[in-house]
């Protein structure tokens, strides 16, 4: 999981063909283990680019996104957002979009 610093660098990523992005904070105690379920299950898409935020650290993505609370997991395709996932993680529909994507 690579972690994004800047904004620009979010604007590149979004554009790819399919990227996941989780947003989360350093005091969050669901973070870690939210995080840590989904580097597991992005181990079965190895072609899919996995990022991770600070909103701490990159406070102008939680504006530019309406990220508000966290965790957060977002994905883009082609810069536009396919999925969002906030505080109650459903990994069964991220699980579902992504199996739907990498049959294509």
């Amino acid at each position: 999981m690579t972690n994004i610093r800047e904004i620009t660098e979010v604007n590149e990523v979004i554009n790819n063909d399919l990227a996941v992005i989780i947003a989360k904070s350093k005091n969050c105690s669901v973070c870690k283990p939210v995080s840590e379920n989904l580097e597991n299950l992005m181990k079965n898409y190895p072609n899919v680019l996995l990022y991770s935020i600070y909103i701490e650290e990159l406070e102008m993505f939680s504006g530019q996104f309406l990220v508000f609370t966290v965790p957060t997991i977002l994905i883009f395709s082609g810069g536009k957002e396919l999925l969002r996932e906030s505080r109650f993680i459903n990994f069964s529909n991220i699980k579902r979009l992504l199996d739907n994507y990498s049959q294509k």
